[in-house]
């Protein structure tokens, strides 16, 4: 699948064709209450929001920009900084 059908999929398809087929890549938390999650699917990347608060995904969206990187960036400089 491309990335503009992913798009205009409804988000309970999107999030199905995330579980079955995306790769996670890793997670950060955004305050005490969401989890987004970086999954790489196909030859593109999405974001899955994740409440705790209602145990849902919340919003399933491509990575279009490179302003969108940045807290991965960050993420993987403090892992090597921690190595």
């Amino acid at each position: 699948m491309d990335i503009t059908k992913f798009t205009r999929l409804p988000q309970d398809e999107k999030q199905n064709y995330l579980w079955d087929y995306g790769v996670c890549l890793g997670q950060r938390l955004i305050g005490e209450h969401e989890i987004v999650c970086l999954f790489e699917l196909d030859a593109f990347y999405v974001e899955a929001v994740y409440s705790r608060e209602n145990n849902c995904v919340d919003d399933i969206s491509p990575l279009l920009e490179l302003p969108h990187w940045d807290a991965y960036v960050d993420l993987v400089l403090l892992e090597l900084l921690n190595l």
